[in-house]
């Protein structure tokens, strides 16, 4: 299993330390990169690949602090979240479909909440082929605790930015997410295309 990550890096088996992403800053192309793809467009590469880099960045910083404070990876307080935002039962399918996983990994996430007495699954009375979710005392405690780390976390990222800074980023984020979800309602993208492969690739 790999070692967490710290402010320095992730530990590699060989006991060296490799850079975080956040610590390698925004993707740059190289000078090259118009020659090598005469249909791209550097600048979309590099939000692109800049903005999966950050969202990592985040990722990992509040993985980092609930695994530190209650010893879980943040997909499976995610997923506990999502469960205390609803203020109701949900149903497996439903916290997935929230949470953005696979059904077979949110079976492993419920049961590794189920064993720490965070939820509980209930009979579906509207359906019994299926079974609901519904958060104990102990998870609504639990939330209560970690969320306004979370907060914390988040506004000390941000922190960067000025307040109008980051009211224009969410509304350029807001684009992206818009234009992402036309896309996903189209056939995909052929991952086809012209390549001129630059000498330094031999």
């Amino acid at each position: 299993m790999p070692a967490p990550e710290n402010a320095r890096g992730r530990t590699r088996r060989d006991g060296a330390i490799r850079p975080a992403g956040a610590a390698r800053g925004s993707v740059r192309v190289d000078p090259d990169f118009s020659s090598e793809y005469p249909e791209g467009d550097a600048h979309s590469t590099e939000a692109s690949a800049s903005l999966v880099r950050a969202g990592q960045a985040v990722l990992a910083e509040l993985d980092r602090g609930i695994t530190d404070s209650i010893d879980v990876r943040q997909p499976i307080f995610t997923a506990l979240a999502v469960l205390d935002g609803a203020g109701a039962a949900l149903t497996p399918s439903e916290i997935a479909d929230r949470v953005l996983v696979a059904s077979a990994t949110m079976t492993a996430t419920l049961d590794a909440l189920e064993r720490r007495a965070w939820v509980r699954r209930v009979a579906n009375p509207a359906d019994r082929r299926s079974v609901l979710v519904e958060i104990t005392p102990d998870g609504r405690a639990v939330a209560d605790q970690v969320l306004p780390g979370i907060r914390a976390v988040e506004k000390s990222m941000m922190s960067t930015l000025t307040v109008t800074e980051r009211a224009q980023l969410v509304e350029l984020l807001d684009k992206v997410l818009q234009r992402s979800a036309v896309l996903a309602a189209e056939d995909p993208i052929p991952m086809t295309g012209p390549r001129v492969r630059p000498d330094r690739l031999g």
